[in-house]
């Protein structure tokens, strides 16, 4: 089994890596975390209710999916989300 990254390189990936209104945010109030001109993870406002209950986050590689958690600020949301990419980017490749 390989990794896709080593724990350094992912570190120094998320080092880098600052929060960015996306191209669509006039329309969706959307945030990317980039690192190296690569978008990393998706931040997207969390609605209950019809009102913005926080925010929550999906890693761009991986497309929206189960998380149904929110925090309240963007960058809670954004910490949170480097570090499930984190453990994404360095978790073992069974594939291979």
């Amino acid at each position: 089994m390989t990794r896709r990254l080593s724990a350094a390189a992912a570190r120094a990936v998320i080092e880098a890596a600052e929060r960015v209104k996306a191209p669509t945010w006039p329309e969706d109030n959307r945030w990317h975390v980039v690192s190296g001109g690569q978008v990393l993870v998706v931040i997207e406002p969390a609605y209950s209710g019809g009102r913005r209950a926080g925010w929550r986050y999906w890693l761009a590689d991986v497309g929206p999916g189960g998380n149904n958690r929110s925090w309240d600020t963007i960058d809670q949301a954004a910490a949170a989300g480097l570090g499930a990419w984190e453990r994404w980017a360095t978790r073992p490749n069974r594939n291979r």
